[in-house]
């Protein structure tokens, strides 16, 4: 669409603004599309609406000891949804706060920086990278957000704490979610925001951000004027729902013997009978009116460079087999070989052991992914350790042609973008997958 000088010339635009780290080579890939959204989130033309009183602060977050293997949420998404929210540079005399620029007060600016002489050039001029970092140490990290999966959930914390307080919007998620209300992001809290959706959380967390403007407004009715603005932008957190699913509907249920047929195909792409026989007889014994169409077997041991996973399609009776990254703690010679297994969080290797497929979430490095739920002793830690199946740029035969094997993840059986998305699609919602 665009000539390759054209490009060059926008990425070197891009890196004087200091919004592009990348080289110049004029392609348009993530990079380069992510330093453009920067751009748009800081040019973005938002009327500054004063923000109501703000709620208590969080309290200092738990030390969370059981950090998740998976990716967690980016503050970098988070952060381009907020600016839009945010109006630019202004100077009102009626605002108690002085000069302000992307809802960074100089007060807030002089604090940051440890310095009382804070001019209001530089409020005007903040780059993107000390607005990042002024909100990540005063709202991200206090609400410890890196180790909440779901992109939109942790997105929608953040806004609101900016707006209302790290420590009423903590208080609303644990009213919401029926827990004590601590006001701070402790484990407890945190494990349940982990086993919810963004569907499921955000329309009440929504709900009840409005109210508590409107409780505003009661209680001092000046305020009136900026509570159409206010409900704006929380209405606004809706558009950051994925409809995806915790648990999802089987779509792909098939007539006959349970796992009729599996073991022909199996033969044909080498897995043994003992792993078809097992996952077999998980799902007669535990779901047996259940009967999935497609299987998977992931055969860790093997070489990376082998295309090792196999996905088994009982209706079409056909095997398609394709590359799998394991975890880096199950590789530490980055060889291409698994030799070590664990179910530890943070051990970051992969676990051995049957899984059910169970609904999708959106992750903020790799996009929509499926959640798995380990039915053994050697994977029931897979929810909590964040272990779900996902795509990756370090998959799939030209990253094997170019390197000899796959990259690593962080413990998740992963596999090329370009097939994720199908495959996603084809086992939610009850399919087995044998790590083996």
């Amino acid at each position: 669409m665009f000539a390759q000088n054209k490009i060059e010339s926008l990425q070197l635009s891009l890196k004087s603004l200091e919004l592009y780290e990348d080289k110049i080579d004029g392609i348009i890939g993530p990079n380069t599309i992510a330093a453009i959204k920067k751009l748009e989130a800081l040019v973005h033309e938002q009327p500054s609406i004063e923000k109501p009183i703000s709620g208590d602060s969080a309290e200092k977050p738990d030390v969370i000891n059981t950090l998740t293997d998976g990716q967690g949420a980016d503050i970098e998404d988070a952060l381009i949804f907020t600016l839009k929210n945010e109006g630019g540079y202004s100077e009102h005399p009626d605002d108690k706060g002085g000069a302000t620029n992307k809802g960074i007060t100089i007060g807030t600016l002089s604090t940051y920086l440890g310095r009382k002489d804070v001019s209001k050039d530089e409020v005007k001029n903040l780059s993107y990278e000390t607005i990042k970092m002024i909100y990540k140490r005063y709202y991200w990290d206090a609400l410890n957000l890196d180790a909440v999966q779901d992109q939109s959930i942790a997105t929608a914390l953040f806004d609101i704490g900016i707006v209302c307080g790290t420590g009423t919007a903590i208080g609303f998620c644990q009213e919401i979610l029926g827990l004590p209300q601590t006001r701070k992001m402790d484990t407890a809290t945190l494990n349940k925001i982990n086993s919810t959706t963004d569907e499921e959380l955000i329309p009440p967390f929504a709900e009840r951000t409005i109210s508590y403007f409107d409780a505003i407004v009661a209680k001092k009715p000046s305020q009136a004027v900026f509570l159409k603005g206010w409900k704006n932008r929380a209405n606004r957190l809706l558009s950051l729902i994925d409809k995806d699913d915790f648990e999802a509907v089987v779509p792909v249920s098939v007539d006959g013997i349970i796992g009729e047929g599996l073991q022909q195909l199996a033969k044909q792409a080498g897995v043994p009978q003992a792993d078809i026989d097992k996952m077999i007889d998980w799902q007669t014994q535990n779901k047996p009116l259940s009967n999935p169409r497609y299987w998977v077997v992931f055969k860790i041991h093997e070489h990376s460079k082998n295309k090792r996973m196999h996905i088994f399609d009982r209706v079409a009776n056909t095997v398609q087999s394709i590359h799998a990254v394991h975890g880096t703690g199950s590789d530490p010679n980055n060889d291409g070989l698994a030799t070590e297994f664990s179910n530890i969080p943070e051990s970051h290797q992969s676990s051995l052991g049957l899984y059910k497929t169970l609904g999708t979430y959106t992750m903020a490095k790799h996009g929509r992914a499926l959640r798995l739920d380990g039915l053994e002793d050697t994977n029931n830690n897979a929810l909590k350790r964040g272990i779900v199946f996902h795509g990756v740029p370090y998959a799939g035969d030209e990253y094997v042609k170019q390197h000899g094997r796959c990259g690593r993840s962080f413990g998740c059986p992963a596999v090329e973008y370009a097939l994720v998305q199908d495959l996603i699609d084809k086992i939610k919602g009850g399919s087995l997958l044998l790590i083996s």
